[in-house]
C-alpha cells in the first residue's frame, strides 16, 4: 500500500493482493483503534483511493482484509521548509512477515534551518529525542535550534566527540575521479564507530521512540545507521538498499548543502565545481556495500558485526523488535 501526498490530498494505491470486502480506515495513530474511521470498502482490483485531509495531523491508513490481516501505511517522505530528505523508515516488511512500525524511526538531513512550522511539525510527530551524527566541526558550523522538551544528543559516526572545531583551510581537488574513492574510504571508517552505534541503540531502548537521527545530508552516516537499524529488524537487504537509494532524489539539495558546509568550516571561498564533487552527493549502492564488506571482513557478516561488534545481544534485539515491529 503506497501513499503519496499532494498538498492536502493523499493518493493510496495497492501493490499487495486485496480480498473483496477489505476495508480501508484512517486514523491519527499508526494502528487500528476505536477512533479509526472507515473511508472505503475495496474490491479485489481496487482503484486509487483519494483522501483529503484539512488538518495538519499526519494520517495513517489501515487496510483490514476479511481474514483479519492488517497493513498500515502513510506517506514515507515528509515535507519541511528548512530541511530535506526527511522520511519515515516504517512500513517495510521483514523476513518473518512483520512490518516496521510507522511513526517510530525518522531520518533526515541537517536541521540547522528549521522554521517555526518545521518545529511544530516535529512536535506533532511526537518525536521524543534527536540524534545528531555530525562531527563537532559540523555542529559548530551549523547549529540545530533547540526544541523544548526534545533532547538533542550529538553521537558522531566516523569521528570522535572531542574533535577540534577549528576551521581548516583545504585545497579541494577538481578531479571528480578522486571523490568516489574518498567516499568509499569514508564508509570504511563508518564501520569502525562501534561505541557510537552501541550508545545509539542503548538510547533507543532507554528513551524509546519516535526518534529522529540525521547528519548533514541525511545520506552517508544516516544511511549506514538506517541500514543497521533495519538489519536489527531483519528487513531484507534488497529493501535496505532500496531505502538507501531514495536519497538520490535530493542530490541537488545535498550539493548545495555541501557547498555551504565546506565554505563554513574551511574558510575556502573558491568557487566549487559542482560536477566534480557530485559523487559525494550521491547515494550509490556501492558505498553502502563497502561499509557492509568492511563489517564482514572483521566479523564474518553484518549480523555478527551488530551482535559481536556493537554488542546487540539476543535480548536487546528482541526488545528492539518488540518496540519497532507490528
Amino acid at each position: 500500500m503506497l501513499v503519496i501526498q499532494e498538498e492536502k490530498q493523499y493518493n493510496i494505491t495497492f501493490d499487495e493482493k486485496i480480498e473483496n470486502g477489505s476495508i480501508l480506515y484512517v486514523d491519527t495513530k499508526p494502528e487500528k483503534t476505536k477512533a479509526s474511521r472507515q473511508i472505503a470498502t475495496l474490491t479485489a482490483v481496487p482503484e486509487t483511493i483519494a483522501y483529503t485531509s484539512e488538518t495538519k495531523t499526519r494520517p495513517y491508513f489501515i487496510l483490514e482484509q476479511p481474514n483479519g490481516e492488517i497493513t498500515v501505511s502513510t506517506q514515507r517522505i515528509l515535507n519541511f521548509e528548512g530541511t530535506f530528505n526527511f522520511r519515515d523508515l516504517g512500513g517495510y516488511m521483514n523476513e518473518n512477515g512483520k512490518q516496521v512500525k510507522w511513526g517510530a524511526l525518522y531520518r533526515s538531513g541537517n536541521l540547522a534551518g528549521l522554521t517555526k512550522n518545521d518545529v511544530a511539525q516535529i512536535e506533532q510527530l511526537g518525536i521524543k529525542w534527536i540524534c545528531d551524527l555530525r562531527s563537532t566541526t559540523e555542529v559548530t558550523a551549523q547549529q540545530t535550534p533547540e526544541i523544548p522538551n526534545i533532547p538533542n544528543l550529538n553521537i558522531p559516526i566516523g569521528t570522535a566527540k572531542n574533535e577540534p572545531a577549528e576551521k581548516q583551510k583545504l585545497d579541494l581537488p577538481t578531479d571528480s575521479a578522486i571523490y568516489e574513492p574518498l567516499m568509499g574510504e569514508s564508509y570504511k571508517v563508518f564501520a569502525t564507530s562501534l561505541g557510537s552505534y552501541r550508545e545509539i541503540f542503548e538510547q533507543i531502548l532507554t528513551r524509546q521512540t519516535p526518534f529522529l537521527f540525521h547528519c548533514t545530508a541525511g545520506k552517508d552516516r544516516t544511511g549506514v545507521l538506517g541500514a543497521l537499524l533495519l538489519k536489527v529488524l531483519d528487513v531484507p537487504e534488497k529493501t535496505i538498499f532500496n531505502d538507501y537509494e531514495l536519497t538520490n532524489q535530493y542530490t541537488d539539495e545535498i550539493l548545495s548543502e555541501m557547498v555551504d558546509l565546506i565554505k563554513a568550516f574551511t574558510g575556502n571561498d573558491v568557487p566549487l565545481e559542482l560536477d566534480a564533487i557530485r559523487p559525494m552527493a550521491e547515494a550509490k549502492p556501492s558505498y553502502l556495500e563497502i561499509a557492509f564488506t568492511e563489517m564482514e571482513k572483521k566479523y564474518g557478516s553484518v549480523e555478527a558485526f551488530i551482535e559481536e561488534g556493537i554488542g546487540i545481544n539476543s535480548d536487546m534485539k528482541a526488545c528492539l523488535q518488540n518496540m519497532l515491529l507490528y
